[in-house]
């Protein structure tokens, strides 16, 4: 009897190990898109950012026209969303780096 229980368990196991490594293969593959994707968005923010940065500010001596204004809220508003894409996609890296981890 016991014999036919442990027979069970080490097909069980074999099952469970031979798509282990294929479900590692995933994550680890969806871990490397979001890595990359995150750093396309990074690297855009940084653009957009320097961008802004070159603006008149409100301070400066050149006039400052409301059309220049409005573009630079637009831009502002658009770094905000990217970086919060960024956070989002770095946070669901981080959650499947934990599933990894428990397989």
């Amino acid at each position: 009897m016991a014999i036919a229980r442990t027979g069970v368990f080490v097909d069980d196991y074999l099952e469970y190990s031979s798509t282990l490594a294929a479900e590692l293969q995933r994550l680890l593959s969806t871990m490397r898109e979001l890595d990359e994707r995150a750093h396309g968005i990074i690297n855009q923010t940084k653009e957009q950012t320097r961008y802004c940065l070159g603006m008149p500010s409100h301070y400066s001596k050149k006039v400052i026209h409301e059309d220049d204004e409005a573009e630079f809220e637009k831009m502002k508003k658009e770094i905000e969303a990217s970086q919060e894409n960024a956070l989002s996609l770095c946070t669901e890296k981080v959650l499947l780096a934990q599933q990894a981890y428990e397989l």
